[in-house]
């Protein structure tokens, strides 16, 4: 088939290598100058299924105990709560992605900045009860997760402050984290290996989907592009306003995430991997000779906010005081960008409801960690072959 990928992050990029692996003709196009230029850019890389399907438990059970709350909380959490708890998808969704991740880059001999293991830090006694809770659940999802009291965890993390509280820490070895560009940057260079074209610079501003195929239309498209026997939308807020145009209307909201990306100012006075600090809600993430710090609002402003970037800072300087360099020729990297979510956190990955129109997109800030296998499972399903993954809980339908 004759097929277009509408955006050039982690995701889209990921599905167009699937596309062309399964023998289809791929165009993707992207308003950006070149791949993983949005939300793909410089996030934390972060990769590990069992704490964020535990973290997505947690928010569901807590929206659960909302009926002894408010009528408006009632009211505003509902959309929230009818599908169901997120955890056992999203943990599948993710393992499967780790998987498919990891068997590219083994059968292309791919090396990207890596690094093994996730440290959650807890600064009090009450932190450490409820990481005590979420162990369990960890535990409870076949993940491992270990207790750590202060002197163990420096012993793993020997830069930790020692100024900086420290009650415990808990311990995930199998999350880990990779440079999400880099690995996107090196997946479109096979794709196109593979006889896929990337467009760049170019915006698609209108979509007619019909029984004889999808028709793009936007400023600088040839003839060439503007038809296609179907369209995979990878995209944020600007799918939304293209699958507005043909009557499909989805509760998308937005978040953004900040980043902080410096060189190493001396190894010794720098994080192994990544620590995740749960009361400033900032990762702390190894990149090579790079230290990366995350973190994440949900004001849905696209325009960057100085106190969100300073909490960086403070995170770093809590945690890892002298690990980069500051000042001078511009080494430190300040980053923002706009992702969407749905409302009960699980993205969309199936068809639309329009002829023609498939959707990858909505995965929140923790796209990188399910690139990979949605686009693997989505691929086999827009080839009519059955995909290793249940898709069910992902698809768009459900929130029509």
């Amino acid at each position: 088939m004759r097929l277009a990928v509408i955006g050039a992050g982690a995701v889209g990029v990921a599905t167009a290598y699937e596309l062309t692996e399964l023998g289809h003709q791929v165009t993707v196009f992207d308003r950006h100058a070149t791949a993983a230029e949005g939300a793909s850019f410089a996030n934390a890389g972060l990769i590990a299924p069992e704490w964020v399907a535990m973290q997505a438990a947690v928010r569901w059970q807590a929206e659960q105990s909302v009926g002894l709350g408010s009528l408006w909380q009632k009211i505003t959490t509902r959309k929230k709560t009818r599908h169901g708890n997120p955890a056992p998808a999203l943990l599948a969704l993710t393992r499967y992605s780790s998987e498919v991740l990891t068997s590219i880059a083994t059968r292309h001999s791919l090396t990207t900045d890596s690094h093994q293991g996730l440290m959650v830090v807890c600064r009090s006694e009450r932190e450490t009860e409820r990481a005590a809770h979420w162990q369990t659940r960890v535990r409870d999802m076949g993940g491992e997760c270990a207790a750590l009291d202060p002197t163990q965890a420096r012993q793993l993390e020997p830069a930790l402050s020692v100024t900086t509280a420290l009650h415990s820490a808990l311990v995930l070895p199998g999350a880990w984290s990779t440079n999400c560009r880099q690995f996107t940057s090196q997946l479109r260079a096979l794709a196109q290996e593979n006889g896929c074209r990337f467009v760049f610079g170019t915006e698609i501003a209108h979509m007619v989907a019909g029984s004889g195929g999808v028709r793009l239309e936007g400023l600088g498209l040839s003839a060439e592009d503007g038809g296609f026997d179907a369209v995979v939308l990878c995209t944020g807020a600007a799918g939304v306003d293209l699958l507005r145009s043909g009557g499909v209307r989805l509760p998308l909201e937005a978040q953004v995430g900040y980043s902080i990306s410096a060189p190493v100012r001396e190894a010794l006075d720098a994080p192994q991997a990544v620590v995740l600090d749960p009361r400033r809600k900032v990762v702390v993430a190894r990149m090579g000779q790079r230290v990366r710090v995350s973190g994440l609002s949900a004001n849905g402003s696209a325009h960057p906010s100085p106190a969100e970037v300073a909490k960086l800072y403070a995170a770093l300087d809590d945690w890892f005081p002298g690990a980069i360099r500051l000042g001078g020729g511009g080494t430190v990297q300040e980053w923002h960008g706009q992702v969407t979510t749905t409302p009960d956190g699980l993205p969309l990955v199936g068809e639309s409801g329009l002829p023609g129109v498939w959707l990858n997109m909505a995965h929140g800030m923790h796209g990188w960690g399910m690139a990979c296998g949605s686009a693997r499972a989505l691929a086999a399903r827009m080839s009519g072959a059955e995909s290793d993954i249940d898709l069910h809980a992902f698809r768009p339908g459900r929130w029509a």
